[in-house]
């Protein structure tokens, strides 16, 4: 056997003062202590192939309840959670990985100790010529991930933010514990080259205890109880602001971005943070927050977003937009409603920062499987978010790479609902309300029959009808509380538009009040006049779909109300000239008043455009028309020659008083 090397594969180290015995399984270096035989919880469910989220999960719920030591801080492959050697035993075997770590968990010590682990073997003080680097584990071919893959990810948001033990992928390198083509810098082992290796270790030591520091304080920050005034760390100098954190190269400003942590996210912004930093997948801060709950717990996305808005439009490694990482949410149903307050915050900045034509094929953009953001909500059923993208005009006929539309999807999914509702098992009415319905049918004038068919038949007919009526009931129950959904999200929409069509407005008349350089621009003015026209038409389209459900309603209500003969005439009986002439003065006055309501809502609609010109800006145009002697409608078109008079004025006096002084 070749010195240094041990038969069974246990090795010796010592780590951070520490020694340890170390067991190398397939690149993973599993580790237990000599003073006490704990042995690293955390190394045992890397061996099982666990990823970070997985593996803080089972930490928490199984490991930490128990006897534990959780270590941080020092040399970085010594970091995790330790626990005694027969907890230790228990979680490998729960884990299906007690035959892989069977001889670290059986080895007894003896007299002699085992060979040192080879990496801290030292054969002479003669430079040895750089290696490179020997990849333990064979990679994987890398496969574009698609966004059923990430689902996962989505799923475990929360678990996601909260690491197992800071930076157990990245060691800390330090003079006596470096591979040995660490040691080396260039082709060149001379005096300089070590101090200036030196030096370079001492930095990345900061830097990689400044990563640690900053991840405990997000994590802290999230806990349950969290931490009275606490403050972030304070960064070394220099430090990269840009370099990554975690092994999924998250930034600082990924994780303050996800935490909602807005006074951190400026600090890094001041400080130079690129907001197009991406991760492994390609997602910018921005779209990485929008993945987490934390800026709707918090009501700080509006902030979020203003500060990140440059990257508004950017696309992650699979061509997903932020709508599309917003949409992808909606398979939780925990989340569909942070789904829909982040939708209506991105979108309406969206429509702030872009132009009609941009703002359309943003929101139009199909990822790298050919999905727009409608077409993963249509197939998540999130049906306020589906409304919320159609009310913007997001195209439901585009079809992906399966030749799936949305409109075909979304109408798949309200099939399926329906045949649930239909064949689904009715509920058990008789526990919730008292009334025992079945039974009841059952002792009921089935006793009068003196035959055992005519009992037999009036109690399955009886059951029959009873099913069916509460079929019917359960429908129309849910058909009401559809409409009242759908009633609501459409006056939530108008409520959008309206506030778009206000800060249109707003700015035609800012537009007004600059002067004569609003007039040379023409194209701009058109541009606010077309979307002002379009909004309005919008908002006057809501406004009459609402206006119908509530008809409807009405419509409905009244009907029920009348007797059962109100509804037709006795067979062979013909309506008269009197009831004819009533029936059409009555359709008269129906198209009358249906006329009237329309203008009125074209009136409503254009008030609720102008409300923010009712206060101060109103009065000052009073003032100005009684002032001028001018009509008041003529003010705006007077406001460049104002403007101007009022500057030459300002100059004259400003002469006045100089040549006075």
């Amino acid at each position: 056997m070749a010195p240094g090397v041990a038969s069974n594969g246990i090795y010796s180290a010592t780590y951070s003062g520490v020694p340890v015995f170390e067991f190398n399984v397939e690149g993973n270096h599993v580790m237990r202590r000599r003073r006490d035989h704990y042995i690293n919880a955390t190394h045992i469910l890397k061996v099982a192939d666990y990823d970070k989220p997985a593996r803080t999960r089972i930490l928490e719920r199984e490991v930490q309840k128990g006897a534990h030591e959780k270590i941080q801080g020092g040399y970085g492959k010594y970091q995790g959670t330790w626990v005694p050697l027969r907890e230790g035993r228990l979680l490998a075997e729960r884990n299906g990985v007690i035959d892989k770590l069977r001889p670290i968990f059986d080895y007894v010590p003896g007299d002699s100790s085992p060979p040192p682990a080879p990496k801290h073997t030292t054969n002479s003080n003669k430079p040895k010529i750089p290696k490179a680097p020997n990849n333990k584990k064979i990679p994987k071919p890398k496969v574009k991930p698609t966004y059923s893959q990430l689902s996962e990810d989505y799923d475990n948001i929360s678990t996601q933010l909260h690491d197992d033990d800071s930076q157990d992928n990245s060691t800390i390198a330090s003079a006596s514990f470096m591979d040995e083509d660490d040691r080396y810098v260039g082709s060149q082992y001379d005096q300089h080259s070590r101090k200036r290796k030196r030096g370079q270790d001492v930095l990345e030591q900061q830097h990689m205890l400044y990563a640690d520091e900053l991840l405990d304080y997000f994590m802290l920050s999230t806990s349950d109880a969290p931490l009275l005034h606490l403050a972030p760390p304070v960064p070394p100098e220099p430090f990269e602001i840009n370099r990554p954190i975690d092994d999924q190269a998250h930034t600082a400003l990924h994780w303050g971005a996800a935490m909602g942590d807005i006074d951190i996210v400026r600090f890094f912004i001041e400080r130079g943070a690129s907001l197009f930093a991406r991760n492994k997948r390609g997602e910018t801060p921005l779209i990485r927050a929008v993945l987490f709950t934390n800026n709707y717990e918090k009501e700080t996305m509006p902030k979020l977003v203003q500060l990140l808005i440059s990257t508004i439009r950017e696309q992650d490694n699979h061509g997903g937009t932020i709508l599309h990482h917003i949409a992808m949410t909606t398979n939780s149903l925990a989340k569909k409603r942070c789904a829909r307050y982040y939708l209506d915050i991105v979108l309406n900045k969206m429509a702030e920062v872009c132009t009609p034509q941009e703002f359309t094929r943003l929101v139009n953009l199909p990822d790298a499987s050919g999905d727009t953001a409608l077409h993963i909500v249509g197939r998540h059923n999130a049906k306020k978010c589906i409304r919320a993208l159609q009310g913007r005009g997001v195209r439901g006929d585009l079809e992906n790479g399966n030749g799936e539309t949305a409109d075909r999807i979304i109408q798949g999914q309200r099939a399926i609902r329906q045949d649930f509702v239909s064949s689904s098992p009715l509920p058990d009415f008789g526990a919730t309300n008292g009334h025992e319905l079945v039974k009841a049918s059952k002792a009921g004038p089935a006793s009068h029959y003196h035959s055992q068919s005519a009992r037999s038949f009036s109690q399955s007919f009886g059951e029959m009808a009873q099913d069916k009526s509460l079929q019917v009931a359960l429908a129309y129950d849910s058909e009401i509380k559809q409409k009242d959904d759908d009633l609501e999200e459409g006056q939530r929409l108008v409520q959008n538009v309206d506030h778009q069509l206000h800060s249109v407005r707003q700015g035609i008349f800012r537009h007004l009040q600059e002067g004569t350089d609003s007039y040379d621009n023409e194209e701009e003015e058109h541009r606010l006049r077309e979307e002002e026209r379009r909004l309005t038409t919008e908002s006057e389209s809501l406004s009459e779909q609402i206006q119908h459900k509530e008809l409807h309603h009405a419509v409905r209500s009244e009907e029920q109300a009348l007797p059962p003969s109100a509804h037709r005439k006795p067979n062979g009986t013909m309506s008269n000239d009197h009831e004819l002439e009533e029936q059409k003065n009555a359709a008269l006055a129906l198209a009358e008043q249906q006329n009237k309501r329309r203008k009125l809502t074209s009136a409503v609609v254009v008030a609720q455009g102008a409300a923010g010109m009712s206060g101060h800006g109103e009065t000052l145009k009073q003032l100005v028309s009684s002032t001028c002697g001018v009509p008041i409608d003529e003010v705006s078109a007077l406001a460049p020659e104002l403007l101007e008079e009022l500057q030459q004025s300002k100059m004259e006096v400003g002469t006045e008083v100089a040549a006075l002084a």
